[in-house]
């Protein structure tokens, strides 16, 4: 299955609340350097992206709704329920000049529409399967969900759908029939060798590509550990090669809520804290062979993206379209973003999922998430084996992957 190609109709049941926008313009030295993604004003477009990582800081905090960019406006807008707090404010204190801070009232919180997509997930995986509701999301108000479900599927032809969505996710719904679900994105970098990049192949011990290696982490206990995605592993103890087949590591640990494992690598040192761009056969000699990874930043709403697979190749040019969307990865109900380019490009094909998402800053990579699935089937370029291509990425924030570990990125 693919993803949404045609949107059927469009119900909304609840009454979505205005937002009330307050801009504060913000004047400190503007950060040097720019974003290596082929921008026409690659300065400015970086200090939007370091303004939104200092706004996305602010995530967990009572009230808060979410964060979008605007890069041709040079606008940061940050969305809170009731009153915005005074360090939303002191933004205003670390943000670089030119820069636009937007403050908007929210109807509903991320953490209310969490656990509301959370309930309507769950409760519609267990009565209809789970390819029914393909995924949820905030609407761009923060008002209530904006849920996609299976044209084909029982529970788009139950009478009072968007009724029924509504009083289980306990939110106002916007209901959008789509035409196929999310699929994991498991099916060269195929020779990479300690200390381990992310980007590269995973394969089985005849050397067919399934999966990619994500970032590297490093635990409290001071232990290097690779991410990957948990389905592409039977469980803890598995062993992982690379594309030629010899020994990568083994699995040790596994988080189903967030489709995540880490592999104990083999070699010294483990990990170089960097990751592989270009096409999937690019060599040494190609300018985006390789970048070292130098932090992580949490993804909003509008920033420019690039995902990694071993299988597809890099692909920037994406936007994130909307983060804390809810899908259904195998039992469970996995929450993080989705992304995709304006021209309806590929950004993911099988055999990429593990592997990592990221944006490009004064030629260092910034980690942003990793690849779970993909979804709206689309024809391939060139790739290193047969598989399918999409033009939606899923992605799960690194944070979210840190913070489970209580570790910090590799770089």
């Amino acid at each position: 299955m693919g993803r949404k190609s045609t949107v059927h109709r469009t119900i909304v049941v609840g009454v979505a609340a205005a937002a009330l926008a307050a801009s504060v313009v913000v004047s400190v030295p503007a950060t040097a350097g720019g974003l290596d993604q082929g921008s026409a004003n690659a300065a400015l477009e970086s200090a939007v992206d370091h303004t939104a990582h200092a706004a996305t800081a602010l995530a967990g905090a009572p009230g808060y709704a979410g964060v979008a960019v605007d890069y041709d406006a040079a606008r940061v807008t940050v969305s809170w329920k009731g009153d915005a707090p005074a360090a939303v404010g002191a933004l205003a204190e670390d943000v670089p000049a030119g820069v636009t801070v937007d403050v908007a009232r929210a109807a509903l919180s991320e953490a209310d529409l969490h656990t509301a997509s959370t309930r309507l997930l769950d409760g519609q995986r267990a009565a209809h399967g789970p390819d029914a509701v393909v995924a949820a999301m905030p609407a761009g108000d923060y008002a209530g969900l904006v849920v996609e479900v299976s044209r084909d599927s029982a529970a788009a032809r139950t009478a009072g759908l968007a009724e029924n969505l509504a009083a289980e996710a306990g939110v106002p719904v916007q209901v959008e029939l789509v035409d196929d679900g999310v699929q994991p994105t498991a099916v060269s970098r195929r020779n990479d060798a300690a200390p381990w990049s992310a980007g590269g192949a995973m394969a089985t011990s005849s050397g067919s590509d399934y999966c990619t290696t994500g970032f590297s982490i490093v635990t409290a206990a001071g232990n290097h550990k690779i991410v990957s995605a948990a389905h592409c592993n039977a469980g803890i103890g598995s062993l992982v090669r690379d594309g030629e087949g010899q020994q990568l590591g083994k699995v040790t640990n596994r988080a189903l809520e967030i489709d995540a494992e880490l592999i104990d690598p083999v070699g010294e040192p483990e990990t170089s804290g960097s990751v592989f761009g270009g096409p999937w056969n690019a060599s040494s000699v190609n300018a985006r062979y390789r970048f070292p990874v130098v932090g992580v930043q949490q993804p909003a709403v509008g920033q420019n993206i690039c995902s990694s697979g071993a299988v597809t190749g890099e692909h920037c040019g994406a936007k994130v379209r909307a983060v804390d969307v809810a899908w259904s990865c195998g039992k469970k109900t996995c929450h993080g973003f989705r992304a995709s380019r304006d021209d309806g490009g590929v950004v993911v094909g099988g055999g990429d999922s593990g592997g990592p998402m990221y944006a490009v800053i004064d030629g260092k990579a910034y980690a942003r998430g990793m690849i779970d699935g993909g979804s709206n089937r689309h024809s391939c370029g060139s790739t290193s084996v047969t598989t399918q291509c999409f033009s939606y990425v899923y992605g799960i924030p690194m944070v979210d992957i840190l913070a489970k570990w209580d570790a910090r990125i590799d770089s």
